[in-house]
């Protein structure tokens, strides 16, 4: 075996050394052309020295992560403008220096620098600007290479004011701006568009900065993410053509003359001597739709300028004015928005008949309606000033009698309209003669009302009443509740008014309202780690002679809140409904959207469902078959705990706060027994500066039950008109075959 093993090598001796020799020289060549592999960097000291963005990140240790992650919640930006995108739509920058702070740059701020949205210089500055210029505006940088100076522009607004504007105008400081014309021009450009608009440059295909170019949006973070390249590869001089080629390098973009039909014309100065030439320059009409100008070298030429697009501009406002006050006559009154055509004949505005007194047909659900204080100072204000215009034309020959008919209509998109038939006596006759007139009352300046600032974070605490007849009916709230509210994490908070009559036990499993605390209990253990719960408060109604029964006695409305609150805090936004609600988390965010402490107050018009029986309709979908919003209810309201208690304290005085369960007794007396008020009516009483606000909501439904027997609603009053016509016809027929 060692023999046959020697003979082998010895025979081989030769490739196992060239083996080895040739391991050792593949594992030197590897060596030494590793350096020739690696990537290499491209001046790295020159591209920091140039964009002066040399940044050292903070390295943080890792933190210990937990089993179970936490999950994250949504954070809402302060204003919706941040949410939506919404951005400024214009900023200028200007290239400068030093020397020319005030003798180009301090005239151009003048002159446009209200015009824009923002405008900033930039200059070469070796110390603290503010030191020697008092001028807002100035951005300095110290690398005094002009050969990188676009690029330091271009990185100071992309890191500045990206997110900021639509559209960015870059230009240099001896370009006269007419800022009026490239705010329209920027105002028809999409935003969606990529621009990279100006003149091109004789024989190229940049933009020449003396001109002016705006960027997008889009194009100015584009070369915010190529800065580097830029640098590197800059070889000219030339502003233009250093933007230019990092536009291009980019986003792909040549320069555009022309973009959605909107140029940015320059004219290009042969004089200096502006004054001189100015006369015979107004004659041109590319001078006279130019948006810039240049070279200007005199400040006051700026201003000079300024005054002479000023005053064209106003001759074509005029002219504008003049066109349109020619066809004025076309309509009624002059100068005031036509009526808007109505698209089908269902959306004819109506028209209400009234008389000095009433009101007729004022809605589907009432004939006659007595006119309230301001609608009768109307109508008497309106008649004064016909009869003081007509009495002007006609002096001495007629006399006011009274008014025959009178119309009106209310037109959204114009304001309130009046027809007129005024009877007067002919003086010459002594016969009533009859005139018809026409008044419009246009609508005047929309203003915005300032109000405090609000979210859709707040938690909502519902104050729900039940008595011991609604034991089933809490239950099935809750059930509702408990998935539409609870199961998506709304942040509320519900407070069941648990109302015991003076006899009844609350104890143990013989409590009327077992049920239904143990159910809350047991939901309310279900979202024990959430920011949501129900709790209860239990109030002991006095003895008396017959069943306290909340639909008899609206005062126990107060007493609830009253001693609901409490239990509460004086900072919590407060929701009262009833059982027979049925609500959806879109409706508790439009309560905290329209509730505001110190300001306003929300009553909700809920959507009311017709007697099942009649409609022949088991749902509670918006319809018209299958109820109304109802404008007569102001049970359900909201508001911010301390508005209620400052409102309260002077309401005492019409009816005692209920501090303990015994006060009751007090509110339940023969004298408040057809108390009128509401909590709603107290706030508007006695809310001081408290908006009331009122609207349809279409997440607050309220089942059918039968109205008490002192309803001021009528029993039959359940359906529409042609339901409640089948019923009546039913029920004649019943009669007729009994008898």
């Amino acid at each position: 075996m060692f023999k046959s093993t020697k003979k082998f090598v010895s025979n081989n001796i030769y490739v196992f050394v060239g083996i080895l020799i040739g391991l050792y020289v593949s594992s030197l060549l590897s060596d030494s052309l590793e350096p020739l592999c690696a990537p290499q960097i491209h001046e790295p000291v020159l591209k920091n020295e140039a964009l002066r963005n040399k940044v050292v990140p903070k390295v943080n240790p890792p933190k210990k992560t937990s089993a179970t992650p936490k999950k994250s919640k949504l954070v809402r930006p302060r204003y919706y403008s941040t949410e939506l995108g919404i951005r400024e739509k214009l900023f200028v920058g200007i290239f400068s220096s030093e020397e020319k702070v005030n003798t180009q740059v301090v005239p151009l701020n003048k002159t446009i620098g209200k015009l824009v949205d923002q405008i900033k210089f930039f200059i070469t500055a070796q110390y603290k600007l503010k030191t020697k210029f008092n001028l807002s505006g100035l951005v300095g940088f110290t690398d005094t290479r002009a050969k990188y100076r676009p690029f330091q522009v271009l990185k100071y607004i992309g890191d500045n004011f990206a997110q900021d504007y639509d559209y960015y105008f870059l230009a240099h400081d001896y370009t006269f701006i007419n800022a009026r014309k490239l705010n329209d021009i920027v105002k028809k450009i999409s935003v969606s568009m990529d621009v990279y608009l100006g003149t091109p440059i004789t024989d190229g295909s940049y933009c020449n900065l003396d001109a002016g170019i705006i960027l997008s949006n889009t194009v100015m973070k584009a070369v915010r993410d190529h800065l580097d390249w830029c640098v590197i590869n800059a070889i000219s001089e030339d502003h233009s053509e250093n933007i230019g080629r990092c536009v291009h390098h980019s986003i792909g973009l040549t320069c555009q003359k022309s973009i959605q039909g909107q140029t940015v014309d320059t004219f290009k100065l042969k004089h200096f001597e502006l004054n001189q030439h100015l006369l015979e320059l107004s004659k041109k009409e590319e001078f006279n739709e130019a948006v810039t100008i240049h070279p200007i070298l005199e400040g006051e030429n700026f201003f000079l300028l300024n005054a002479y697009f000023l005053k064209q501009r106003l001759e074509n406002i005029k002219k504008k004015s003049d066109l349109l006050s020619e066809d004025l006559t076309e309509v009624w009154p002059p100068g005031a928005r036509p009526g808007a055509k109505p698209a089908t004949r269902f959306d004819v505005p109506k028209q209400f008949y009234f008389n000095m007194t009433h009101m007729f047909f004022p809605d589907d659900f009432t004939n006659v309606k007595p006119h309230t204080t301001a609608d009768l100072k109307d109508i008497e204000y309106i008649i004064e000033e016909v009869k003081l215009r007509y009495r002007s034309e006609h002096a001495g020959k007629f006399q006011f009698r009274r008014l025959v008919n009178g119309y009106r209509t209310f037109d959204l998109s114009r304001g309130m309209d009046y027809t007129l038939d005024l009877g007067f006596r002919d003086l010459s006759t002594g016969k009533e003669v009859v005139k018809r007139f026409e008044v419009c009352k246009p609508l005047g300046k929309v203003e915005f009302v300032q109000v405090p600032y609000v979210t859709e974070n707040s938690r909502v605490t519902i104050i729900l009443p039940v008595q011991e007849s609604e034991i089933e009916l809490a239950l099935e709230f809750l059930r509702g509740y408990s998935s539409a509210i609870m199961d998506r994490k709304e942040k509320s908070f519900l407070m069941l008014a648990l109302l015991y009559q003076a006899e009844s036990s609350n104890k143990g499993t013989g409590d009327v309202f077992y049920a239904v605390k143990n159910f809350a209990t047991r939901t309310t253990n279900k979202y024990k780690n959430e920011d949501i719960k129900i709790a209860w408060v239990s109030i002991r109604l006095p003895t008396w002679p017959t069943m306290v029964k909340m639909e008899e006695y609206r005062v126990l409305d107060f007493g609830v809140a009253d001693l609901a609150l409490k239990k509460i805090g004086l900072d919590s936004l407060v929701l009262i409904l009833d059982v027979h609600t049925n609500i959806t988390g879109d409706f508790l965010n439009r309560v905290r959207m329209n509730t505001i402490p110190n300001f306003q107050i929300f009553s909700a018009i809920p959507f009311r469902q017709y007697n099942p029986k009649v409609s022949q309709s088991q749902g509670l979908e918006i319809n018209k078959n299958n109820g109304h919003f109802d404008k007569e209810e102001y049970r359900y309201i909201s508001f911010y705990s301390k508005d209620y208690v400052t409102a309260r304290k002077q309401h005492q005085k019409l009816l005692p706060i209920v501090r303990v369960d015994n006060d009751i007794a007090d509110i339940l007396a023969e004298e408040y027994r057809s108390f009128p008020g509401t909590i709603f009516g107290m706030f508007v009483e006695f809310g001081g500066e408290l908006h009331a606000m009122r609207a349809t909501e279409l997440g607050l439904k309220v089942k059918y039950h039968p109205p008490p027997p002192h309803s001021d609603r009528c029993n039959l009053f359940i359906a529409s008109p042609s339901q409640l016509g089948r019923l009546l016809l039913s029920q004649q027929s019943q009669i007729a075959e009994l008898q």
